[in-house]
């Protein structure tokens, strides 16, 4: 019965970390089969490639990976909020906005 929960482990883990089997079957044995933690020690040794011009580079095997950060700012500060509705001019104060 062990034999087919580590088999399900090692599959799932897989899934997960996208790694090869073996790596996974050694990871989750040397973390006492605590799938938790070999999945935290497995992406925080993962090595991000560094490029001369960009030190940091977004992976981009994670099932979301997240927009390009300064562009995101960038997008996010041209958003605006109103608290007032929108009249028109010949809108009267008391009638219902439709």
């Amino acid at each position: 019965m062990d034999t087919l929960r580590e088999e399900v482990m090692v599959n799932q883990f897989v899934m997960a970390a996208g790694c090869a089997t073996e790596q996974a079957r050694q990871l989750l044995q040397s973390k006492h089969w605590d799938f938790q933690t070999a999945l935290s020690t497995f992406f925080q040794e993962a090595v991000i490639p560094s490029h001369q011009n960009h030190p940091l580079v977004t992976p981009a095997n994670t099932p979301a990976t997240p927009p390009n950060f300064p562009e995101a700012l960038i997008a996010f500060s041209k958003l605006r909020t109103s608290e007032t509705a929108q009249k028109t001019p010949t809108q009267n104060a008391n009638e219902p906005v439709r």
